[in-house]
């Protein structure tokens, strides 16, 4: 419990010093580094072999799709940037009739959700994309301790300690942190603010089912060991890569 603390504490401090700062370049050197081990992870979850190899894969295609790329609307440049990769990747697996074709599955999720969280930090901005972690963390928090408090009725076969007791009690907390935040860092009025946190929680619990969905398939406790306490990279950002997407779904349409 002393080393989950800790690592959260310094998860906590080395998060909000870069918010504070936001240098562009130092947050899409992290982006980098978090996709690289993200991959890494969900690649071993698949079953697929040889990683690092297929990792280069999807860096080539990448730097090959960034020039066919506009950067004018939300969520729409993630979105071509995604397609591009995937028919690049697509294309180099038929021409060396690479026969694995899990190798896809580790450029579905992460690298397309982790693309998009990217997109919701560039184009809309550090103030909404704290406001998204915010929503998640408040949400699973929340869940957690009205769960344990009062939580009788199970959520979901995927994680057996989930509660509707505690999704619900949840949300309710959510709400509330994000009318202060929203109302200091964002123009939101009660209406958006209750919209905008229903949906990013909703999609932020289901992303922790889906990655806890992934564990039970691969019989493993958690995604990694690289955060002391708290497993792997994915085991941190799964909630995350669902609320990025119903963020940028809220405010690109």
């Amino acid at each position: 419990m002393r080393e989950k603390i800790l690592t959260g504490l310094v998860l906590f401090v080395a998060f909000t010093v870069l918010a504070w700062l936001d240098i562009y370049a130092l947050n899409f050197v992290l982006f980098v580094v978090i996709l690289a081990v993200a991959y890494s992870e969900s690649a071993k979850l698949f079953g697929v072999s040889d990683e690092s190899k297929y990792f280069v894969l999807i860096a080539i295609a990448f730097f090959v799709a960034l020039p066919f790329v506009t950067l004018e609307a939300p969520f729409s440049a993630a979105v071509k940037l995604s397609f591009f990769m995937l028919i690049f990747v697509a294309s180099i697996q038929a021409y060396f009739k690479i026969s694995n074709l899990k190798i896809i599955l580790p450029f579905i999720y992460p690298v397309v959700p982790i693309f998009i969280m990217f997109s919701l930090y560039s184009d809309l901005g550090i103030a909404m994309f704290v406001w998204m972690i915010l929503i998640v963390i408040c949400s699973d928090s929340g869940a957690y301790f009205v769960g344990k408090a009062i939580g009788k009725i199970h959520f979901s076969p995927s994680s057996p300690n989930k509660t509707l007791e505690g999704v619900i009690g949840g949300f309710i907390f959510a709400v509330i942190i994000s009318f202060l935040y929203a109302k200091i860092f964002t123009n939101a009025d009660f209406k958006e603010i209750v919209y905008t946190t229903l949906v990013v929680s909703v999609f932020g619990v289901f992303g922790d089912l889906f990655e806890s969905y992934l564990k039970r398939l691969a019989n493993v406790k958690d995604s990694g060991e690289i955060l002391p306490g708290h497993g792997g990279i994915l085991d941190r950002i799964d909630g995350y890569l669902f609320g990025a997407i119903a963020m940028l779904l809220v405010y690109a349409w």
